[in-house]
Parts: C-alpha cells; structure tokens; sequence
C-alpha cells in the first residue's frame, strides 16, 4: 500500500463504521460516472462550479431489481459547496430537496418509487457543481425497496451509506477525514431522533401525486412506511 493510498483508506474505514447501523445493509451502488463502481473521484484543487455527474446501478440491488430510492442524502465536508451549475436531477421520476436547489452543502434525492422495477446496469443520478478547495462528497445515508419478493417482486428495504464518491484535492484526503466523519456522525443522530422529517422527500413526493392529474403516474408508498 503506498502512502498517499492510506488516508484515503482510513476515509472509507471511518465512514463505514459510522454509517453502520441495526438497517439491512445493501449492495446498491452509487458512483461519479468517470471513475466506476467502487472507485472515488479524485479532483486537484481548488475547483469552481466542476461538473460532478453520479450515477446508479440499479441491477446491483439484491434481486438484481430496484424498486424505488428513498432520502438519499449527499453532504459535502471542508469547504466544498455543492451548486446548481449544470444541475439536472436523472434519476427516474427524480424528486429533490431543497426544491428548488440552490448552492449548499446537501442535497436529498428520491426516485423510481413506481413499483415497476429498475434493471439496468447503469443509470444517471444526478449532475451537480461543487465548489471549494478542500473536502469530500458523501453520499451519507438512503434507503431502496430491492427485488428479492417472490417471482423478483418488490423485496426488502436495504440501507446505503458512508460511501465517499468525490474528494478535493488529490494530493492529501485526509484533510476533510474530521469533517466527513461528523457528518456521518450527526446524520446518524437525527435519523434516529426524527426518522419522519416533516419537509421530507417523501412528503414532496406525496404532494406531487396529489396534485397530478394526469392519472398516468403511478406513485409508489413511501419506503419509511414499510418499516
């Protein structure tokens, strides 16, 4: 291992310890499109307004279905903003928090609630900007509905979490390691305190249903519900 590897692996140690939980744990994976699964995007900085563009996986969820996300909540660490240059919500019938988006330091992201099933290998997420010279994007904490039902029908509900995806600068990630550990720490404080957050994702995507009258979408139940 070499010496600018270890502290990007005491990262990923921290904030996996951290986003652990009494939840099912789950395989779904999260990426910045240009570096794949499993892998962070390292960005030199400082940088202004960089595209960031995630992707999803969805036949990577247990069943090798995915039937919908629910408060997926990115957070940045250090001074790294999150902006709305190049800002383009992807994910299917793609709900977002705060709406609209403006520049901040997260972002919450629901989609594909419509108990039909997702298969693909590969699915847009979310383009967003960031901004800063020091710090990590962190996908913190979510939820997803997989395809282990009976006849690959809706299944569990499955936790995702303290998944680092981009880190400013290259050059030593250990700068931002206090930061995206609190975060981490915090958002596992608040979801225990107040699971149902009444400005929530869900409510948004509720509302929404309500008021289309269309009558040709079909908007799946919350997943917080089906605990």
């Amino acid at each position: 291992m070499t010496r600018s590897s270890r502290p990007l692996l005491v990262v990923l140690v921290c904030l996996g310890a951290l986003a652990a939980g009494p939840s099912r744990a789950g395989n779904l994976k999260l990426y910045e499109s240009s570096v794949g699964q499993g892998q962070v995007r390292a960005i030199p900085g400082p940088v202004t307004n960089a595209l960031i563009d995630l992707d999803y996986a969805p036949a990577t969820a247990e069943g090798g279905k995915l039937f919908g996300m629910s408060e997926f909540d990115i957070e940045t660490t250090g001074n790294l903003v999150l902006s709305p240059t190049g800002f383009l919500c992807q994910a299917k019938w793609c709900l977002f928090s705060p709406l609209p988006f403006a520049a901040g330091k997260k972002i919450r992201v629901t989609g594909g609630n419509d108990l039909i099933g997702e298969t693909a290998s590969a699915s847009n997420f979310l383009t967003i900007g960031v901004t800063g010279s020091m710090g990590h994007i962190v996908l913190v904490s979510g939820e997803y509905l997989d395809g282990t039902g009976t006849a690959g029908n809706v299944g569990a509900i499955r936790t995702v979490g303290g998944v680092p995806l981009v880190t400013v600068p290259e050059v030593d990630p250990t700068l931002g390691l206090a930061a995206a550990c609190g975060v981490l720490a915090v958002a596992s404080r608040q979801r225990r305190r107040a699971p149902q957050d009444s400005e929530s994702i869900n409510s948004i995507g509720a509302r929404a249903c309500r008021a289309s009258s269309s009558g040709t979408r079909t908007c799946g139940p919350s997943l917080a519900r089906h605990r």
